[in-house]
């Protein structure tokens, strides 16, 4: 299918910005578009209502356009146990082309990081400290380590690190330096017996010698363990002193990053750091990838479809750091940019829902059921159940036809779905504010406007002091230059207005009546973008 592609709708949602961003991503799924709907903020109780009548899962939230770690085509991790020797982290190295490998649990949870660096260090140690290490060894890994076999065991097994060559002439010479080393020999049952009751800790008898039954039972009663390997024994000496667990050389308290962490983000902080790649974590924590700076400064950018608006400040955050593939709206057009030509569809209607549907249409196609009446819940919404300015022929038109899809009543689901929005009497007035408060800019001057829908003008009138204090509120906090929240009528019987801010007084040159300095009503006002915006920027933009 492609790239993921996100159809987002305004901030503070409305039922036609969910609806259409649905709708619209279904119908790109139809065209074979892997297309995901995302919404930007909480739904309101009409389009709760919208979708437990339609019985659909409301979009997923996203509040950031800007890419995150598992947007990014990042490598697969190579991961190592911790009670691997570095010898095993060596070939691990060689054979995968990496330079770095993550040090990981059996569940793949990150230990620490070692790194070629880290490896080649370990070469050019003293000898003092090779023999410190040497220390943490084990029989397994010495055994695995030069390809051997553990002969004679030891329940507990330690060694003092450091490793002799026994040889006919050197036994006498290395006698008082053997209690507690390894030592390598070949097939000389005397030199084996005699280094058993010096106190070695093991035998790795190379060449692929084999202990008798007589030196197998003198070192099991000494507790010495022995080890038989088809190694030579230079060979076995330059393997062994790399027979130690990473554990004890790898990094800890490693800097790792989530993957959905932001891509920038990590470029930032590691722009100035040492290490090749991090490692990158799930929310469980477990290792999922590996990352490196040439990721993150050339990627691509999330893919994102607006609709129902075309303005930055309504738009997700950070929407400059997106690719806008394009805009499917019906209100004015706005500040977002694109850095090429794009699909852009304006259009003159009550609702973008309308639109999506004539792309439905022109591509030969039908919503699914759900989605219909998801569309058809944006229309009534938006035109006030066809009472509002905006509604055109086409917009009534198109909701007949998706109550047919939907298997509706029109009439009778109308009256339902905008009774379902009127909760003055309970709801949270900061809810009520800002479910589908917008903001806008006009030049130098910054405004919000919010709407909801009321039946009776005493549930208003009941909450009145509690809307005033916080709108003012609002009104300092933000530094706005005006905020007006609209009181809508169901039935389209006009629009109570409440408005703060330096440019109050603007408002009415705009509404009918005036209760005092800070409300009033006008009985033909209730669409917000075509009746009052236009008028408010004409008179803010001509101060």
């Amino acid at each position: 299918m492609g790239e993921k592609v996100y159809v987002i709708g305004h901030k503070n949602p409305d039922t036609d910005s969910i609806a259409s961003s649905m709708a619209y991503a279904a119908l790109k799924v139809k065209l074979g578009i892997d297309a995901e709907a995302r919404r930007l903020g909480t739904l309101n109780e009409e389009t709760k209502f919208a979708t437990r009548k339609f019985n659909v899962e409301a979009p997923m939230l996203i509040s950031d356009a800007r890419s995150q770690l598992y947007n990014l085509d990042i490598d697969e991790p190579v991961l190592i146990s911790e009670n691997a020797s570095c010898n095993d982290a060596v070939k691990r190295i060689v054979n995968t082309n990496t330079k770095t490998l993550f040090v990981a649990d059996e569940k793949h949870h990150l230990l620490g990081i070692v790194s070629v660096g880290d490896l080649s260090s370990l070469r050019m140690n003293s000898y003092e400290k090779r023999v410190s290490l040497m220390k943490n060894t084990n029989l397994e890994i010495l055994s695995s380590d030069i390809e051997g076999k553990i002969v004679v065991d030891t329940e507990h097994f330690k060694t003092n690190g450091i490793v002799n060559i026994i040889t006919a002439g050197s036994v006498e010479h290395a006698r008082k330096k053997v209690a507690s080393s390894i030592c390598i020999v070949l097939n000389d049952e005397l030199i084996q017996k005699e280094l058993i009751e010096c106190g070695a800790s093991c035998l790795i008898l190379g060449l692929g010698t084999k202990p008798t039954k007589r030196i197998k039972d003198i070192a099991k009663k000494a507790g010495v363990a022995i080890i038989t390997t088809p190694y030579m024994p230079m060979e076995i000496a330059r393997v062994i002193y790399e027979s130690i667990p990473l554990s004890f050389i790898m990094t800890r308290n490693v800097t790792s990053y989530l993957d959905t962490d932001y891509v920038e983000d990590v470029a930032l902080k590691i722009a100035n750091t040492r290490y090749r790649c991090y490692p990158v974590v799930d929310e469980t924590g477990k290792i999922v990838g590996s990352i490196s700076r040439y990721h993150l400064f050339k990627y691509k950018k999330k893919n994102f479809i607006l609709v129902d608006h075309s303005s930055k400040i309504q738009s997700i955050d950070h929407v400059d750091k997106a690719e806008i593939l394009e805009i499917i709206d019906h209100h004015h057009i706005g500040d977002v940019e694109t850095t090429k030509p794009i699909y852009y569809r304006n259009q003159k209607c009550g609702c973008t829902a309308s639109i999506v549907y004539q792309l439905y249409k022109e591509n030969d196609l039908e919503p699914d059921k759900s989605i219909a009446g998801m569309m058809l819940s944006a229309i009534i919404s938006d035109t006030l159940y066809f009472q509002s300015e905006t509604t055109t022929p086409s917009d009534i038109k198109i909701a007949h036809k998706l109550a047919q899809i939907a298997e509706v009543n029109l009439d009778e689901y109308a009256r339902e779905l905008l009774n379902s929005s009127v909760n003055l009497k309970d709801g949270d007035v900061n809810d009520l504010i800002e479910r589908d408060l917008k903001r806008y800019e006009f030049g130098k001057y910054r405004i919000a406007v919010g709407q909801t829908n009321y039946s009776n003008l005493e549930d208003i009138q009941s909450r009145i002091k509690e809307f005033e204090t916080v709108m003012k509120d609002k009104q300092e906090r933000n530094d706005f230059d005006l905020i007006v929240m609209m009181f809508t009528h169901v039935l389209a019987d006009g629009t109570m207005f409440l408005f703060y801010g330096p440019l109050s007084y603007l408002m009415f040159d705009v509404i009918q009546t005036r209760f005092d300095d800070n409300s009033g009503y006008d009985h033909n006002i209730m669409s917000r973008k075509q009746q009052l915006i236009p008028v408010l920027s004409d008179l803010i933009l001509n101060l």
